[in-house]
């Protein structure tokens, strides 16, 4: 019977992609405004400014990247890990204590989002790959942990009998020379010590599809091709790069990075300008988020400069700093009198009478009336998604509890 070509890897060429450097430009030079208003946000706030924002970055791409296999963690857990590693404090957050996946996965990512001066090496995906498996169990089943896949590999869908094949990748025979290929490559590109530099864009959307048409590993070849993303990501951008999650971004489309993923993988060429292209335009969406979150940072900074200058006694203060450390996102149900009480250990009619002066002063803004009252920082954006939620699932009369 004769053979037909039916994924790229088959094709003679492989693995020699290319791409229209012409048509990308404009989905380049997008991304690449996108990405110099966040480097000039970034160089604002400073290299200190930019922790918290490295901490939720990686909490952000732990959780999306799992949830796009389907894996739900505990945001609490991941944000306290992650905080741990980044000695940030972590007072009154729970411990993720026993949790080895996620503390495997936070490996993964703290490695590639911080080590952007180490070459990418088998040893380093491997060692990636023991950490995202640390029983060698995935599930149910027990696989090869470090070490490269030795059976076939098909991503189907669909019910036994019925299942569908959305790719098969190539033969375990000869991987290990199929990844050298592609580590070769992606050294030799790096923006900043390659012998053949490439744009630092362009070869984190071609560096991930490369190694996803590969996939190498019996499981978790979607998590770490994502570190290899973000790890080609910091190459280009540096520090600011580890607050840009593209995990995030793709989960936000999930459907259609599947089928753009798999309509590439399909093709009768080695043509992947079209992959190229959507990719960048993934990449300045996911700059623009980041950016938009240094711009509270920079309202904290002015807000704090403002509070500076107001005298409180230490009781506010201690509350105050609770609340800017949480950020926007990390104090559900805003301050109430009870949480104030407790954080300042004093009684209740004193935490009412502090709440109310820092809301005179202009420090906190005040939201519902009775029991539900709760107040945040007088910061633009820092609590209506806190406030609409609360109110949207019923929880805004509870909120002091």
């Amino acid at each position: 019977m004769k053979s037909y070509q039916r994924w790229i890897w088959q094709l003679p060429e492989w693995p020699s992609l290319v791409f229209d450097a012409q048509r990308i430009q404009t989905r380049l030079a997008a991304a690449r405004k996108s990405q110099g208003l966040l480097l000039g946000k970034a160089e604002m706030i400073g290299l200190e400014g930019l922790q918290p924002h490295i901490r939720d970055s990686l909490t952000q791409e732990a959780l999306t990247t799992s949830a796009i296999e389907g894996e739900k963690l505990d945001p609490e857990s991941v944000r306290s890990s992650v905080a741990r590693r980044l000695g940030l404090d972590t007072s009154g957050a729970p411990q993720a204590e026993g949790k080895r996946n996620i503390e495997g996965l936070i490996d993964v990512l703290q490695d590639a989002t911080l080590n952007t001066e180490s070459a990418l090496t088998l040893d380093r995906l491997c060692n990636w790959h023991g950490a995202l498996f640390p029983t060698g169990f995935s599930g149910m089943q027990r696989i090869d942990v470090g070490a490269l896949r030795a059976v076939p590999m098909e991503i189907v869908s669909g019910a036994m009998g019925h299942t569908k094949v959305h790719y098969a990748a190539p033969p375990a025979e000869g991987m290990a020379d199929q990844v050298n290929a592609f580590l070769t490559w992606f050294n030799q590109t790096n923006p900043n010590t390659g012998s053949r530099p490439m744009d630092g864009l362009v070869r984190a959307a071609v560096s991930h599809l490369w190694f996803e048409t590969l996939h190498p590993f019996d499981d978790g070849n979607g998590r770490i091709g994502r570190a290899i993303l973000q790890l080609a990501l910091g190459q280009d951008m540096g520090q600011p790069g580890r607050i840009v999650t593209l995990s995030r971004q793709i989960e936000s489309c999930k459907d259609r990075y599947y089928s753009e993923l798999e309509r590439t993988q399909r093709s009768k060429s080695m043509d992947v300008t079209a992959w190229v292209e959507w990719m960048l335009e993934q990449l300045s969406l996911a700059s623009e988020f980041a950016s938009r979150t240094i711009d509270s940072a920079i309202q904290r900074i002015r807000f704090q400069a403002s509070m500076a200058s107001v005298p409180l006694n230490e009781r506010q203060q201690k509350t105050m700093k609770k609340l800017l450390d949480a950020g926007p996102k990390g104090f559900e149900g805003g301050m109430t009198t009870r949480k104030h009480e407790r954080i300042s250990q004093t009684s209740t009619p004193t935490a009412a009478r502090d709440l109310i002066e820092l809301e005179r002063l202009g420090l906190l803004k005040k939201y519902g009336a009775g029991r539900s009252t709760r107040y945040y920082p007088a910061i633009e954006g820092w609590a209506e998604d806190d406030v609409n939620l609360a109110e949207a699932s019923g929880k805004s009369d509870r909120l002091d509890d």
